[in-house]
């Protein structure tokens, strides 16, 4: 393999990496990580949402904190973060929480 495809290989796994993580209060959390993580470093989370499962998939909850500048989601099965995901605000979007 050649070096140009390695380094590319490795931005590419790094790049994926990032995306399983969100930063939650001064805290990074992700994939993998329990869920006693995220609460503790967010506090009880602005909004939970669940969906059940079945005989072919786990039940699962959607956890979202509205912050100033970002919305954090973390999506939990089993009391384990599955996906992470923090999406900035743009200017001016209305945040969902009432304490806006």
């Amino acid at each position: 393999m050649t070096k140009p495809m390695i380094a590319l290989m490795l931005l590419l796994a790094a790049g994926s990496a990032q995306a399983q993580s969100a930063l939650l209060g001064k805290r990074l959390v992700g994939k993998g990580d329990d869920v006693a993580l995220a609460r503790d470093a967010g506090g009880p989370p602005d909004r939970i949402d669940r969906i059940d499962g079945d005989a072919s998939t786990p039940a699962m909850e959607i956890w979202t904190w509205h912050g100033k500048a970002s919305e954090v989601t973390l999506w939990v099965v089993a009391g384990k973060i599955v996906q992470a995901e923090e999406r900035p605000l743009a200017d001016g979007e209305a945040r969902l929480d009432t304490d806006a």
